[in-house]
């Protein structure tokens, strides 16, 4: 009896070897095909970037559609290859190819799905509204960003950039004033070794206060913002030369203000409207 039992127990202790094999080896398989799957994608990633950078716009943007909707199901249940494509970039290079071929609604789509899942977009989606003049939606994009970001500047600074252009310059005055009232909290979030002297970003959100201050009639509110740059600036520094071309424009002295602008470059859609027919050609 004991020595039926034992080759029971033998043949089981086989049945259970031979499962774990059987299982090994279909896991085996299926981590191959999935990498297979995953190495595929990679590779057409890769080829959709090469026909956007050939100016093969339409290819491009409907080999990363296609992309974006083989992704779920090639990416489970696990990612094994090393620079498989993220979601929120698939989505923000879509929204750059659909700028490229100026299909706005579309290229505003993929930018929205990319800020959705975390990822970039939010810098395009403002330049985008705010060059096709679709300054609503740029207000509510604005509202939005400040309901999810308590911290940044940012929303701010693009709904003030969308109140200035409608004419609303008290407003834009207020929202500037706002962001740089946050600038300090989040540079030492973002960056807590940046010293505490004047930064580019603070420079610009004071060159564009002065601006909507001008165009509230604010004269000394603009000009006391400008000063706050020229006095605070290092030596060699030229942060204030978009306020103090605004004020010559604002005394009638253009050709002061193109003198000073001579070899400036907007960084931005709202510098190019508030200098625009001052910047001297190169």
């Amino acid at each position: 009896m004991a020595l039926k039992d034992a080759r029971h127990a033998r043949g089981r202790l086989a049945i259970g070897v031979l499962v774990a094999l059987v299982l090994v080896h279909l896991l085996a398989v299926g981590a191959y095909y999935t990498q297979a799957r995953q190495q595929s994608l990679l590779v057409r990633t890769l080829e959709a970037r090469e026909q956007w950078k050939a100016g093969e716009l339409e290819a491009a943007a409907s080999l990363y559609r296609s992309i974006l909707r083989d992704r779920p199901a090639v990416s489970w249940p696990l990612i094994l290859i090393r620079q498989f494509p993220e979601n929120a970039d698939l989505w923000y290079l879509l929204g750059r190819v659909e700028s490229d071929r100026a299909n706005v609604d579309a290229a505003l789509q993929a930018y929205a799905k990319a800020i959705t899942v975390g990822g970039r977009g939010a810098r395009e989606t403002r330049e985008l509204l705010l060059i096709h003049g679709r300054l609503s939606e740029l207000l509510a994009f604005a509202n939005e960003r400040l309901a999810v970001d308590h911290l940044s500047p940012q929303p701010l600074k693009d709904r003030a950039a969308a109140e200035l252009e409608m004419g609303q310059a008290s407003g834009a005055m207020d929202d500037y004033r706002a962001a740089l009232d946050r600038l300090p909290a989040w540079r030492q979030q973002t960056d807590p070794a940046a010293p505490s002297s004047l930064s580019g970003e603070e420079a610009d959100l004071l060159n564009l206060y002065a601006a909507a201050a001008l165009a509230a009639h604010a004269r000394s509110e603009a000009e006391r913002a400008c000063m706050e740059v020229t006095n605070r600036q290092g030596k060699r520094a030229q942060l204030d030369r978009l306020c103090h071309a605004l004020i010559a424009h604002d005394d009638g002295r253009d050709a002061d203000a193109r003198r000073l602008l001579a070899g400036y470059l907007p960084p931005a859609s709202e510098h190019e409207w508030l200098t625009r027919g001052l910047v001297s050609e190169p």
